[in-house]
């Protein structure tokens, strides 16, 4: 009877089972070093859906209108600034050209106005600051400033040079005044002198006293008209005084005006500025233009003079060359273990592997509280993932809004698998231990 030693024996002199054991021993062998040095990283698995049409760009507009021109098509790919559409509304573009007329009036009103204070000869107008009215609407605009320009000039020169002459008759009045008071004094003087002379006479008892009582009568009349041409030249004088205060009032009381309406065009100005700039955003809103590049979708109009209401959805722009977003589940038990800036792994796990490569990604970000399923059976967390554009060219299926995903976030360490094989034997012995 053979005995079982001889069998272990015979058995390990046979190369074929040497060989065997050997293979056994070196796969042993590199699993347990690869089991011990391999990385494995620690992750999240979550599902998700694609979220391309949360991306599009709605266009619309804030007053309406009726469509002009129709510059697009259901299909065609537009790039940032294009136009779309063109609408009209008259009423918009007469409102904004009145306030452009009535601004350029206002800036002509000030160089007048300025000019007149600065009593300039000439009526000089400043360049706008942008071309707000055609050429010949500013040039009536200009000649009518010119008109009321002069018109004021004329008139305060008039009222001064009336006043002004007014003036010089007084004072050439007191002059001549002067002089007959000079003459007068002189006369006066000389009356005097024979009065004196013929007191004495009469006191020699040389004369009679009614000749002594003609020549004081005389020197009376003269020092009365003495009297009288130094009265009305004080008036005369008076006078002029009280017209040189008029004439000052005058300019007073003209530059003054000016000045508040300069304040008021000033004011005007300001206020028209920015009706223009609303009006004009809205003239420029008529011409509806791509706000990104993309492709049309869902043009709700196809001829011209179709009447668009106030916020009515005109057409949709998918946009190209986007990042792809998608959205993902996460489990309540996960959701400390994920956090925005986690890389991600993705596919399309509606389409074959083949089909659908790895594609790189981050969480970009997650919901700060809890949703609950369509179904009510369940709450998670919702994670948007966005997805670089680096290998979505090697997709054959166009992505579609709703599409199935799949996603990998690394979410913790990388551990050997040694070390996950051992987790729970190391766990184990912990709890011993604490025991």
């Amino acid at each position: 009877m053979v005995s079982s030693s001889d069998i272990y024996s015979m058995l390990w002199k046979s190369k074929t089972i040497k060989l065997g054991a050997l293979i056994c021993t070196f796969a042993f062998g590199g699993f347990l070093v690869w089991a011990s040095l391999a990385p494995l990283a620690e992750g999240v698995i979550v599902y998700g859906t694609v979220a391309v049409e949360n991306n599009r760009k709605t266009i619309q507009h804030l007053e309406g209108g009726i469509i002009q021109e129709i510059l697009v098509r259901e299909g065609d790919v537009v790039e940032t600034g294009a136009p779309l559409m063109i609408l009209t509304d008259v009423s918009v573009a007469a409102g904004r050209d009145q306030i452009a007329k009535e601004l350029a009036n206002a800036e002509a009103t000030i160089d007048r106005l300025e000019a007149l204070l600065s009593n300039k000869s000439k009526l000089i107008f400043r360049d706008l600051e942008q071309d707000i009215v055609p050429e010949n609407v500013l040039m009536t605009t200009r000649s009518r400033q010119h008109e009321f320009f002069a018109q004021q000039r004329g008139k305060i020169k008039a009222d001064i040079d009336v006043l002004e002459s007014r003036r010089a008759g007084l004072l050439q009045r007191a002059e001549n005044h002067e002089a007959q008071i000079e003459s007068t004094r002189r006369a006066r003087d000389l009356v005097q002198a024979d009065v004196e002379r013929s007191q004495k006479l009469l006191e020699q008892r040389l004369i009679r006293a009614l000749d002594l009582s003609g020549l004081e009568r005389d020197e009376a009349r003269l020092s009365s008209d003495l009297a009288r041409l130094k009265s009305e030249q004080n008036t005369a004088v008076a006078q002029a005084d009280e017209i040189t205060q008029q004439i000052i009032q005058t300019r007073a009381q003209f530059t003054e005006q000016l000045s508040a309406d300069l304040v008021a065009a000033r004011a005007e100005i300001l206020s028209n500025r920015e009706r223009l700039i609303s009006a004009q955003d809205v003239v420029n809103r008529t011409i509806l233009y791509a706000p990104q590049s993309g492709e049309i979708l869902n043009l709700a109009f196809s001829n011209a003079g179709a009447v668009v209401r106030p916020g009515e959805t005109i057409l949709e722009i998918v946009p190209d060359n986007q990042d792809l977003i998608a959205t993902a589940e996460i489990q309540p038990s996960d959701r400390d273990s994920v956090y925005e800036g986690l890389s991600v792994e993705a596919r399309l796990s509606g389409l074959k592997a083949w089909d659908s490569p790895l594609l790189a990604g981050t969480i970009s970000d997650i919901s700060a509280d809890l949703k609950t399923s369509a179904d009510g059976r369940y709450s998670y967390y919702e994670a948007q993932i966005t997805i670089g554009e680096e290998k979505l060219g090697e997709l054959t299926t166009p992505l579609l809004p709703g599409m199935p995903i799949e996603a990998f976030i690394f979410s913790g360490e990388k551990r050997t698998f040694l070390e996950y094989l051992l987790e729970p034997v190391n766990a184990t012995m912990r709890k011993a231990a604490r025991e």
